[in-house]
């Protein structure tokens, strides 16, 4: 199988000031703790796995919502960016799950619609609904205020950003359309948000080549750290470390990426990737995952068994044994902290500093597999205390399951109290897709949307409201 990227990373800009109405946000101080008006605001944490101290993202000394009044919404002029605006919004004490609904093929899309589900009340609430467009990338900010999101419409792919009450939508970025007929969302892919929500990291492609681009979003300066003209190779990003350094996947060449690179990006620009310093190059490369630990300082993968198939290209099963390693977050020898004889374990997630959630599917593309053990796990990550929290079929009969499919972050698939997961589950003919949310402490999940008809439901994290 092919890795599953859960696009397989988000946070507080309050480094602007603000009055009693919306100002943009202009170049700022680098001191610990921004300021929104001269009330200070707890500064975000500098790792990107670590949610705010509060839980819940919204700052402690926040205590009123601000209006937004129209932002800009017209795209930039060609390769630049326009510098954020940031207003706070005060958040709820609902979990609420935040998720995309896009009807449609992605070439000719009817509606993309961000919507929230509060798992406390069971409603649901529309965020934004764009005509004949297709959203993609979306991530929750690390403070849970805001959604950062590529809208491709008209030939064109724009990066945008909303928050949560569904005020502020601005357009902070549009990518050049491919000429030489390349699907559009090729030219603006891979969105990855630093921690501290000063940096936006992502994959572009022209009819020029790929590049991986860079975005202040302070300032709107854009600028290339790897780019490579004359090809459509692309280097994906994974997932921030921290605020500087992000990870990189290897380009998938006629197979699965083969390995995992280490990119700081104040080491300056148009790097050469052949340079980058390798952290992880799995023996299997058809059937791993990675994610940074908690605290950044470690990095966990995993891995399962596969057997090449004898009639064609690709592989022919997944299955166990499986194991789950640690090593230092920028390579190093890998320690083995679980393992098991029958599961073929696809992603992990590091969720807190002692807990891993990890993923099972068992296939075979030839013949019968043993499927009992699919579905969603969870484990310390001392590699005790493993707990069955989903069974792939319960449902949505015999299909995968799915973390969120853009980012790692530890709410984009767990709540900000730490005490529910959000999952998505495919049919096995693949007509079917559904997205349900759960106790980690186990029991039974809940489906809150599912449908047959074609139309793409997709995870995006988790907030308060």
């Amino acid at each position: 199988m092919y890795r599953i990227r859960s696009r397989p990373f988000l946070i507080s800009f309050f480094l602007c000031c603000i009055a009693s109405l919306v100002v943009a946000c202009g170049s700022s101080g680098t001191g610990s703790h921004p300021t929104v008006g001269t009330t200070p605001v707890a500064s975000p944490t500098s790792t990107s796995s670590t949610p705010p101290t509060n839980g819940g993202g919204s700052p402690a000394s926040i205590s009123t919502t601000v209006p937004m009044s129209a932002m800009q919404m017209s795209c930039p002029a060609a390769g630049t960016a326009r510098a954020v605006v940031i207003v706070p919004l005060v958040l709820g004490s609902h979990q609420n799950i935040v998720y995309i609904v896009n009807q449609g093929p992605s070439d000719a899309p009817t509606l993309g619609t961000l919507k929230r589900y509060d798992v406390t009340t069971g409603n649901k609430t529309e965020i934004l609904n764009l005509s004949k467009t297709y959203i993609s990338e979306a991530q929750v900010s690390t403070d849970g205020q805001w959604i950062l999101f590529v809208a491709v419409a008209s030939g064109q792919a724009k990066l945008q950003l909303i928050r949560m009450d569904g005020q502020g939508l601005q357009t902070l970025y549009c990518a050049s359309p491919p000429s030489n007929g390349a699907n559009t969302a090729s030219s603006l892919h891979d969105v990855q948000w630093s921690s501290d929500q000063k940096l936006l990291i992502f994959d572009s492609y022209t009819s020029s080549g790929s590049a991986v681009d860079l975005l202040n979003m302070q300032n709107g300066r854009v600028q290339s750290e790897i780019s490579l003209r004359g090809t459509a190779i692309d280097y994906p990003p994974l997932t921030w470390l921290d605020t500087t350094r992000v990870y990189l996947l290897a380009p998938e060449i006629d197979g699965p990426s083969s390995s995992l690179y280490l990119l700081d990006t104040a080491q300056g620009t148009d790097r050469n990737p052949q340079n980058l310093p390798v952290v992880v190059a799995p023996s299997d490369t058809f059937c791993w995952d990675s994610d940074s630990s908690y605290d950044g300082t470690q990095l966990y993968t995993s891995g399962c068994t596969t057997d090449p198939n004898p009639s064609r290209p690709g592989i022919a099963d997944q299955r166990g044994p499986s194991t789950i390693n640690v090593r230092p977050a920028t390579g190093g020898s890998p320690h083995t902290i679980f393992t098991n004889a029958g599961m073929a374990i696809t992603a992990v997630r590091a969720i807190n500093k002692t807990t891993l959630l990890f993923l099972v599917e068992n296939n075979s593309f030839i013949g019968n597999a043993d499927t009992s053990q699919n579905g969603l796990w969870k484990v310390n990550t001392d590699g005790t205390g493993l707990t069955r929290l989903t069974s792939d079929g319960a449902g949505v009969s015999g299909g995968p399951s799915n973390f969120c499919p853009f980012t790692q972050d530890p709410w984009s698939n767990v709540s900000r109290d730490g005490t529910l997961f959000a999952l998505q589950h495919n049919s096995a003919n693949g007509k079917t897709q559904s997205l349900l949310f759960g106790s980690l402490n186990g029991g039974t999940s809940t489906t809150f949307a599912s449908i047959s008809d074609g139309t793409q439901l997709s995870i995006v994290g988790w907030t308060r409201m």
